[in-house]
């Protein structure tokens, strides 16, 4: 059966280096399950596979990238197979490649410095279409929300949940209640506190006209609720989007570890503790440089 697929990729053209390449990895497969071509295979034999790969009993685990190499090799065989009837089902059909930390670091969005400041001018300027919302009130709570968001490290259901009496803007700090009813404390940066002010002050103001603030005990409050949903934070964030970049809450999150990093000078512990990630590899991710990173770091090579 292997012999006719290996016809099959010749007649179709495959080069001499493809065919034995996935000849390679199929005779690899084969080996390790103790199987002959024919043989039935079911998703659970690939995926006992793949852990096999991930973890040998001997040696180092395999790259991300030859595993995947690997898995398209079966995945053509057992396409090839299906198609000619030499088997019924494809045990491949479900298998998806592995994704590696690097795949998983692309996923994570910032904001830089320029960016952020950009953002403030559009909040500023950006027009209020909603009936009844009073354009400077929605200015400065919109402003107060993405300060706390990118100074303080709040996830978006956090931010949602922060009472008045989480803050103490005395001692300078934050009390959080975050995943798990974890609690942990923020300290206030002196630009994060002025910002605090001045929307705690304005607050107060609305409070005296509107019942509904009055009487809310959080922080922030939407129009006519007591309390900004989770879903109005992020429908807000994503007004404020470029058609070249969508913002997202979360990004401001990963946007303050990233400036953390920086200004602590790598130290993932203190990161840690303050974004309230429970293990420090999620922290870790942050310490990848990003493009315009390695960009200012080549610029900053010797001119002769």
């Amino acid at each position: 059966m292997l012999n006719e697929y290996v016809k099959y990729l010749q007649e179709k053209g495959a080069s001499p280096n493809t065919i034995i390449s996935y000849t390679n990895d199929l005779n690899i497969f084969f080996h390790d399950l103790h199987i002959r071509p024919g043989d039935y295979v079911t998703p659970a034999d690939i995926r006992k596979w793949i852990q096999q790969m991930l973890n040998p009993a001997e040696g180092k685990p395999l790259a991300i990238s030859t595993i995947n190499r690997r898995l398209n090799s079966l995945r053509s065989f057992y396409a090839w197979a299906v198609e000619h009837h030499k088997i019924e089902q494809n045990p491949m059909k479900d298998i998806q490649d592995l994704k590696s930390a690097d795949e998983d670091y692309e996923k994570i969005m910032w904001l830089t410095e320029e960016e952020f400041e950009d953002l403030l001018h559009r909040m500023r300027k950006k027009p209020v279409r909603s009936r009844g919302v009073d354009p400077e009130e929605k200015y400065r709570r919109d402003r107060a929300v993405v300060y706390l968001l990118t100074y303080a490290g709040l996830r978006v259901e956090e931010l949602s949940n922060l009472k008045l009496t989480d803050l103490d803007l005395e001692m300078k700090r934050i009390r959080i209640v975050g995943k798990g009813m974890k609690v942990r404390t923020v300290p206030i940066s002196n630009i994060l506190l002025a910002e605090l002010e001045d929307w705690l002050e304005f607050r107060a103001e609305m409070a005296k006209k509107k019942p509904h603030v009055a009487a809310s005990p959080y922080v922030f409050y939407s129009q006519r609720s007591p309390k900004f949903s989770v879903r109005g934070i992020q429908r807000m964030i994503e007004s404020y989007s470029l058609p070249n970049k969508k913002l997202t809450p979360h990004m401001f999150r990963h946007t303050f570890c990233k400036w953390m990093l920086k200004a602590t000078n790598n130290d993932i512990e203190k990161v840690r503790r303050l974004a309230g990630h429970s293990n420090i590899a999620t922290t870790s991710r942050y310490l990848k440089d990003s493009y315009s990173d390695l960009a200012d770091a080549v610029e900053a090579l010797p001119k002769f």
